[in-house]
């Protein structure tokens, strides 16, 4: 087994030309409703005996050793396993509708695995159980031993023997019935790991309520005291359960909550939005937390070479948290009038867009005591002011001049733009406008002299609030914001993991964890030939709601700069405004972490990194997604949500491999202009360590990003390719399949203008449905034996107006693209062999 540990990604540089993982998915065996053929004898008495050594845990239980101070119920928790590829019959499983139980589901998780080299699932449950439990899961297997089930023939009236079991749809899909652990509380895999550590650390613990809630967690709390935790002082109500913060080891937990029956998650704790925000805490406390917040940031000393220019409102750098990352040089303003603070109401926008972009959620920044060190600043250009709106049409001007302005007082800074003014009074059905041409341009690089290729990041634009009750499918109606249209621009839409609000309020979160956020909007309503946005998704906050109306609730936002300080510390803040600030942080911290990489090498990074939570897209179902799903999935959420650890590091299963290349898509041949070149490439795959697999699952993931050169203008817009410069695609050799045919292929697929037939036949994940725009990802799994003989790709091109156009005299432009190659496998090392074969070659470590 490989140890999974970090690892720097690996730079190719011009050797091998470029690399591309390709991704073969094998068929993939999921859960369902479909019900496990077993031996009826041998599996129901082994279940029996597992139950059986319950009994006798209950006495264990009673005669343990533990502090007089600890308080015990007659209770234990066992956690049934399904089969993999099983789900279990959930609701036998449970009596939480009567009042009085024998048994109650808690909690239930799903495990992800290889087995015999299909990737599988199953599901776990865990159960509260009092000793009368016992016997009726007995009685419940000895029914399914001895008795069958009889259906009534519909003509005679007589009972028909069905051959099947009594109960057989809940016995036969369980595997094993076990004691509980800790872990089997853990409500937050699998995003976020089981905290694997011995250390003592902060827990959100959520007890179950009941009609004797008070004295059910006073003996909770005295059993965790007598064991030597702490306990947090504020106490979560919810609709179902009370929820408080315990600092304490796994082993303490253990001890003190496993006898009694009052637990039933245990989730990462996310607290301090409720406290700050709370109208009974004054701004001393807060000032508490900030000065805490400002002790524990360390600012790097390399000259913070990258700057997040936030083009908005304006900013106070008066505030602490930014008055010493934001002298008053980094301000500017499109109207001298205007000044340069921040010229939004209600505790500003700018402001809370700048501190985002440094520190992230401030939740999360002042739940945790760890130092921050921050390795980039901020600059700040004002392009709108409440109340004295610019005209829509000036956009493109502006948005020019402010990125211009700054660049030419730091030249010798990189940079990533993040513009959280967008447009929703033009329906362009993702059609391009002045506004997103001039975005393009400027990413590009063409608005700069010397060319000067940049990043930006664009907010997708938001659902008002009032229109939060229709949601979802407001969402599906509201279009993406001009202009977050843009190809080469990052468009970044909203997700929420915030779905935890005070029962006391009468309010539920509208959202689910994972889910869409209610502001998001999409380009569901677009044309089909123009990019699937947003790119991206990241944390936009929740909405509340009492069944009827909407509303917003601070527990929900995330929490920010406010720039009415010294009055004011700290104010909510959401929506995309603050998702596309989440970004361009993370964004900085690729660019400082890898400061000789292109733009567009970032910007794959970025997107290769992303994934879909289980509510966006479930990993099995989506394999099985007909057209019309993909393209709603990637309409709605793009790729997902980015993952910074995954986004710098490559690991010991899992090796990245960059590639940036130049490639020239054309050239003029008399009086025609035809496609010239693509690019062929031979990756250094390690092929003895794939074969050796076997057929354990291998998966390859492929992200291709350039940046097009835009041509706008009304007419053109009924053929995609008149508004950008060109395309590129890629394509994987097939296993068994001769080099000279695979040339063959890759080059009729781009004779043909506009063609994506480029993986027909081949269950890639996304498809031909990701070949819109200027970013371009996918992945296919296979067993690994077959994609040891796939290590060859082709990047070929495909048609745009610089062959269109042929007046315009652009036939001979060299275009760049970079190119993230991803290799994974279930846990072993194929990193170590890929490494070595291009030892000579200089690694992509983060600075």
């Amino acid at each position: 087994m490989a140890n999974i540990e970090p690892k720097p990604h690996v730079y190719l540089g011009n050797k091998y030309s470029t690399a591309l993982p390709y991704k073969y998915p094998t068929t993939v065996v999921g859960p369902s409703l479909e019900v496990k053929n077993q031996t009826r004898a041998i599996h129901g008495q082994a279940l029996i005996r597992q139950l059986n050594s319950f009994r006798e845990q209950f006495r264990i239980n009673a005669e343990l050793d533990l502090p007089p101070e600890i308080v015990r119920d007659d209770v234990i928790y066992i956690e049934f396993t399904s089969e993999w590829g099983y789900a279990l019959q959930f609701e036998s499983l449970d009596q939480d509708t009567t009042r009085t139980y024998d048994f109650q589901l808690l909690t239930t998780r799903v495990e992800k695995g290889i087995v015999n080299g299909n990737e599988m699932t199953r599901f776990h449950a865990t159960v509260l159980v009092k000793q009368g439990a016992i016997s009726a899961f007995i009685r419940k297997i000895e029914q399914y031993l001895v008795e069958n089930i009889f259906k009534k023939d519909p003509d005679t009236d007589e009972k028909i023997d069905t051959g099947n079991p009594k109960n057989y749809k809940l016995v036969n899909n369980i595997s094993s019935i076990r004691l509980a652990t800790l872990r089997s509380f853990w409500a937050d895999e699998p995003e976020i790991p089981f905290p694997n550590t011995n250390d003592s650390i902060w827990w959100e613990v959520w007890f179950r309520k009941s009609s004797n809630d008070r004295e059910n967690i006073g003996r909770a709390l005295n059993n965790l005291e007598a064991v030597g935790c702490i306990i947090g002082r504020s106490e979560l109500v919810l609709t179902e359960h009370r929820v408080r913060l315990v600092k304490a080891t796994i082993g303490q937990l253990t001890q003190s909550l496993l006898f009694l029956d009052s637990l039933a998650e245990l989730r990462k704790p996310q607290e301090v939005a409720d406290f700050i925000s709370h109208r009974n805490v004054n701004n001393i406390d807060r000032k508490e937390y900030l000065e805490d917040l400002i002790q524990r940031t360390e600012i790097s000393d390399d000259l913070l070479p990258v700057l997040v220019c936030i083009l908005d409102s304006g900013v106070n750098n008066q505030h602490p948290v930014l008055s010493q990352l934001m002298p008053d040089e980094f301000l500017y303003t499109y109207n001298e009038a205007w000044g340069v603070g921040d010229g939004a109401g209600n505790g500003g926008h700018g402001t809370a867009v700048a501190a985002l972009a440094i520190y992230g959620d401030f939740v999360d920044a002042l739940s945790n005591a760890a130092s921050i060190v921050v390795r980039h600043s901020v600059e700040s250009y004002k392009i709108y002011q409440d109340n004295d709106a610019n005209d829509p049409d000036l956009y493109a001007a502006i948005t020019e001049g402010a990125v211009n302005t700054p660049l030419i007082d730091r030249p010798e800074n990189q940079r990533v733009y993040c513009l959280t003014v967008t447009d929703k009074t033009l329906a362009f059905r993702g059609r391009p406008s002045a506004w997103s041409a001039a975005i393009d341009k400027i990413v590009l690089g063409l608005s700069f002299d010397p060319f000067y290729p940049q990043i930006m990041v664009i907010s997708s634009g938001n659902v008002s609030l009032q229109r939060h009750e229709d949601y979802p499918g407001v969402n599906r109606d509201e279009s993406i914001h001009d202009p977050a249209q843009a190809y080469n621009a990052i468009a970044v839409g909203a997700y929420t993991r915030k779905d935890r609000i005070d029962a006391a309020t009468g309010l539920t979160a509208l959202a689910p964890n994972g889910g869409m956020s209610p502001c998001n909007s999409t380009s569901l309503n677009w044309e089909t030939q123009w990019p699937n946005k947003p790119d991206v998704v990241f944390e936009g906050g929740n909405s509340s709601t009492d069944g009827t109306s909407v509303s917003d609730h601070d527990s929900l936002k995330l929490f920010s700069a406010d720039s009415e300080y010294p009055n004011y510390v700290f104010r909510p803040f959401g929506d995309t405004s603050a998702s596309a600030a989440l970004a361009a942080k993370m964004i900085a911290e690729l660019r400082s972490s890898f400061p000789d990489l292109w733009p567009e090498t970032i910007r794959a990074l970025l997107i290769h990194s992303a994934n879909w939570t289980t509510i966006m897209a479930d990993p099995q179902a989506i394999r099985r997604f007909n057209e019309t799903q993909k393209r709603e999935l990637l309409r709605t959420f793009g790729y997902g949500v980015p993952n910074l650890e995954r986004a710098l590091n490559s690991a010991t299963n899992s090796v990245t491999l960059i590639a940036e290349r130049e490639i020239k898509p054309f050239k003029r041949v008399g009086q025609t202009v035809s496609f010239d070149e693509y690019h062929l490439y031979t990756l250094p795959w390690p092929a003895d360590v794939l074969r050796d697999l076997g057929e354990a699952d291998a998966t390859l993931i492929i992200t291709l990003s350039y940046y097009i050169e835009p041509n706008p203008g009304g007419k053109r817009y009924l053929k995609n390719y008149h508004y950008h410069s060109h395309g590129l695609d890629f394509a994987v050799i097939k296993a068994g399949e001769p080099v000279r045919i695979f040339e063959r292929r890759v080059s009729a697929v781009t004779e043909i203008p506009n063609d994506e037939r480029n993986g027909i036949g081949e269950p890639w994940t996304i498809g031909r449905l990701g070949s819109k725009g200027s970013i371009r990802k996918d992945y296919i799994t296979m067993s690994a034996v077959e994609m040891s003989e796939r290590n060859i790709i082709a990047i070929f091109p495909k048609n745009g107006w610089y062959r269109t156009r042929k007046k315009l005299k652009r036939f001979d432009s060299r275009v760049r693209y970079s190119l993230i190659v991803t290799i994974e496998t279930p846990e072993m090392d194929i990193y170590t062999p890929v490494s070595n074969r291009i030892s000579n070659e200089v690694p992509a470590t983060p600075a």
